[in-house]
């Protein structure tokens, strides 16, 4: 085992396909968070278009899965930017018969002006349309933490967003005395995840009141017909996330922060 862990780390830094195919077994199968690629050829080629030259690798002294197998973290080198990744290696009768790659940790995203994109403003917008509906958290006058989905919120602007609280749900009280509230949209098809924080008010002028209102889905407008609910204001401080994940990491990530 101990031939084996050299020859990766060394193959790992600076191996050609070629180099792999005596220890890759012709029945190997590459696993990360998106794919699955089955046989020597797949495997040695998904290893070959990965950025793992770049970076400096060691074994991780960790249990693992079982002791047929090696894991190793690859981090960038000084100065140098990029993802760290986890590889775990199964072996058999002394070859690769499996590989299993992941991230370790969050990739550093600097921090951009707080301007939500025509892109982003669709998905908020359309998330209850398109069943990804968002849940809302805040803190309540009696200082617990409450979280509820809602089918009502809409971008106001590129740094604001707008809802419907119900007379039921208290959200408007509560946020009188702790304006913080955080919300999380998920799309599990694309694997699209944007967290986003502000500070939340009453919207005082029927303008604004109306135009909440009027942009509200029918089944969202229907819970309450007598308008006695409390339309309220978002001021963003901070969107965070990603469309999506590649074998390489996050699809066009962003790090909003309202000052930035």
């Amino acid at each position: 085992m101990a031939d084996l862990q050299e020859r990766l780390v060394t193959l790992l830094g600076d191996g050609k396909p070629a180099d792999w195919e005596s220890i890759v077994a012709a029945d190997a199968i590459y696993e990360n968070l998106t794919e699955t690629l089955t046989g020597r050829d797949a495997v040695i080629d998904r290893i070959s278009t990965m950025p793992f030259a770049a970076l400096d690798w060691q074994r991780l002294d960790v249990p693992g899965p079982g002791s047929n197998s090696l894991i190793f973290r690859g981090t960038p080198r000084a100065g140098a930017v990029g993802r760290t990744f986890v590889l775990t290696f199964r072996t058999n009768g002394g070859m690769v018969s499996a590989i299993g790659q992941q991230f370790f940790g969050l990739p550093k995203q600097p921090a951009t002006a707080m301007a939500m994109d025509d892109g982003l403003r669709r998905r908020i917008d359309r998330a209850l349309a398109d069943q990804n509906p968002i849940y809302l958290t805040y803190v309540d006058r009696s200082g617990q933490p409450q979280m509820s989905m809602r089918g009502s919120i809409l971008t106001l602007g590129p740094d604001s967003l707008g809802l419907w609280a119900r007379a039921a749900t208290n959200i408007a009280d509560a946020i009188t005395a702790n304006p913080h509230v955080a919300l999380i949209y998920r799309d599990p098809g694309a694997r699209a995840t944007y967290t986003l924080a502000g500070r939340a008010r009453i919207a005082t002028d029927e303008l604004t009141r109306r135009r909440i209102w009027a942009a509200m889905p029918v089944q969202e407008q229907r819970h309450d017909f007598a308008h006695i609910g409390t339309a309220l204001v978002i001021d963003l401080d901070r969107v965070a996330g990603q469309a999506g994940y590649s074998a390489t990491g996050p699809i066009d990530p962003i790090n909003m922060v309202r000052g930035a």
